[in-house]
């Protein structure tokens, strides 16, 4: 035997080693989420039968998925060893030293790890795989929420008539850039990226997680926002999904439906173990349309901001958006699983509209590539908004052209002290575009005049 396969084989033994880690990575993957399965299902409130069944399914799945993760392993060991120990001890196997030739394993282990893979996700593969531990099971999220709330109370110790502020309007109509703002410049606390993946118990997660706060990367819709783990975001939908078991959120679309007393009770609670004593909770979530009434109802000390869009421009860059996320999420599916945990629906594959009032099904159908798909929504959308007579409304324009007298008005509406130092103006400009002046685009202008007449920011 030659002294270069005598140096060869440890290193082929550990690369034959890494290899087939590498190659157990999807089931060990499937171990670990059979397992938190398994466990999600053991603290679920299922009655007795139910989860003694249920128990039982998902015990058989995770053994099942542990014996083959065992069996690869013994055959991966058996391989390598083999090639470690000169195929069964048919090579010179005392030429070499064991430090040495532990050595060159090493060497052989670690080369399939540091070879450049094509990224195709902004998560790694593990933080992927923590995403999904935590967020797809609703039950352990439950748990998790009771240690959140343990001890808050449901009425709030902010001194001012308003302590919870939600900013809210369909996607793409400003929502984000003021609610970055204001959070900038008020007394409010909110969750923020650093809280994924553990939403229902961001306290517990901070004693683990304490990222740098910084807003240095543009987010996924490419429109020049900043974002960062210290930006607000409408993170707060994941705890509706668990609360309300994703019943309202049908194939056809995102279903109206009210929160109970108790429901609500324990949505405040929530808010209170974020926001604290002295602070005020802010919400940027555009699925509250879904439930505003009873949100309205059950909350006197909350004020709502809703964002109001030229129609045309409104339902150009919703286009554009999604077409934008189709192919991101061709490019990275896991994209789709993140934004349906997050009750992400405005757009891209998983995309679904609000379904506010009775024959509405049918905006799910037609072609997303027109301008008059998105305009369906938008008067759909607004229109119901103006049955709500006591939120404001918001000119995205006026918001845009004159940033500070916007936060004068919110300050004054909602007696909170805001500080405008150094607010510039937004660069938006609007796309120039064609009118074609049928009778869904009068409708809809004819529906925004009304509309802008109302908002707060805007001096007629």
């Amino acid at each position: 035997m030659t002294t270069a396969l005598i140096y060869t084989l440890p290193f082929l033994s550990g690369l034959l080693l890494a290899i087939g880690v590498l190659w157990m990575k999807r089931p060990f993957f499937k171990l670990a989420k059979r397992s938190v399965s398994l466990l999600n299902t053991l603290v679920s409130d299922l009655d007795e039968d139910e989860k003694f069944e249920a128990v039982n399914a998902q015990v058989f799945k995770t053994m099942g998925a542990l014996a083959l993760v065992l069996c690869m392993s013994i055959v991966v060991i058996c391989f390598s060893t083999a090639v470690y120990t000169g195929v069964f001890g048919l090579v010179f196997e005392k030429t070499l030293s064991s430090g040495i030739k532990m050595g060159i394993l090493a060497v052989g282990s670690i080369v399939p790890f540091v070879i450049p893979r094509k990224q195709t996700s902004d998560y790694s593969d593990i933080a992927q795989l923590f995403h999904r531990l935590v967020l797809d099971n609703y039950h352990l999220g439950k748990r998790l929420l009771e240690r959140q709330v343990k001890n808050s109370e449901v009425s709030s110790h902010y001194s001012g008539p308003f302590s919870r502020v939600l900013i809210t309007g369909l996607a793409r109509s400003g929502t984000t850039a003021l609610t970055k703002e204001l959070e900038k410049r008020g007394p409010f606390a909110s969750l923020d990226y650093s809280n994924m993946p553990v939403l229902l118990a961001p306290r517990l997660w901070r004693k683990f997680y304490r990222p740098k706060q910084v807003e240095n990367k543009e987010r996924a819709h490419g429109d020049g926002v900043k974002v960062g783990l210290a930006s607000v975001e409408a993170l707060e939908e994941y705890f509706f999904k668990v609360l309300k078991q994703d019943c309202y959120i049908l194939e056809t679309g995102l279903q109206k439906h009210a929160l109970s007393e108790e429901e609500n009770a324990l949505y405040r609670k929530y808010q209170n173990s974020i926001s604290g004593p002295g602070k005020v909770y802010l919400a940027k979530n555009n699925n509250a349309i879904t439930r505003l009434p009873s949100l309205i109802k059950h909350n006197p000390d909350l004020i709502v901001f809703v964002m109001l869009r030229d129609p045309l421009q409104h339902a150009y860059s919703l286009m554009k958006q999604h077409q934008k996320f189709l192919a991101k999420q061709e490019k990275d599916p896991f994209v789709i699983d993140y934004m349906n945990w997050l009750g992400h629906h405005e757009f891209g594959s998983n995309q679904r509209p609000f379904l506010l009032q009775e024959g509405e099904a049918e905006l799910h159908l037609g072609d997303p590539n027109t301008l008059a798909y998105w305009l369906k929504r938008w008067v759909s959308y607004y229109t119901y908004v103006q049955e709500f007579e006591t939120v404001h409304l918001l000119s995205y324009e006026a918001y845009a052209h004159d940033p500070v007298a916007t936060l004068h008005c919110i300050a004054q509406a909602s007696f909170i002290d805001l500080d405008t130092t150094g607010l510039g103006v937004f660069s938006k400009k609007d796309v120039p575009m064609d009118k074609a002046g049928s009778t869904l685009e009068t409708a809809a202008h004819e529906l925004y005049l009304k509309l802008i007449g109302q908002c707060r920011n805007v001096s007629l």
